[in-house]
């Protein structure tokens, strides 16, 4: 995967903005970035459980399938949770101890973006320190 570019830049320090990696699908977030993405994650974790949903748009499902193909390698055992809404997905993944929670949604952005929004153990987003931890494991790959 490595030398990650966005948009024809270089490198950048951390993926993650506010609300997760966000991106035009097909470009910035197709496939192959799903699964560096999804590895990237499950090195950072180590080990653990995740929970995985999507929304039915349009591309949503393969990059939600390379995803889990890329935590799995990882070691992390994955439970594809279907067609969630974030918040739900959040909830659940609290509920039920799992150590990752991971949505792939557009959300609110135009039918052809798409963001992948992964929430730690206590529910909350990775950005800050961690983005630019799991970014730099990404880079690595």
């Amino acid at each position: 995967v490595g030398d990650f570019q966005r948009c024809g830049h270089m490198p950048v320090s951390n993926l993650f903005g506010t609300s997760g990696v966000r991106g035009l699908i097909g470009q910035e977030i197709d496939e192959k970035f799903s699964y560096g993405l999804g590895l990237a994650l499950g090195k950072y974790l180590g080990r653990g459980r995740a929970l995985v949903a999507r929304d039915p748009r349009p591309g949503a499902k393969e990059i939600t399938q390379a995803l889990i193909k890329g935590l799995q390698k990882a070691g992390i055992e994955v439970e594809a949770s279907g067609i969630l809404p974030t918040p739900e997905l959040t909830w659940y993944q609290v509920k039920q101890g799992a150590d990752l929670g991971v949505s792939v949604t557009g959300s609110h952005l135009p039918w052809n973006m798409i963001g992948i929004i992964p929430t730690l153990k206590d529910g909350g987003g990775i950005y800050g320190k961690e983005g630019e931890k799991i970014t730099k494991i990404y880079e690595s790959l």
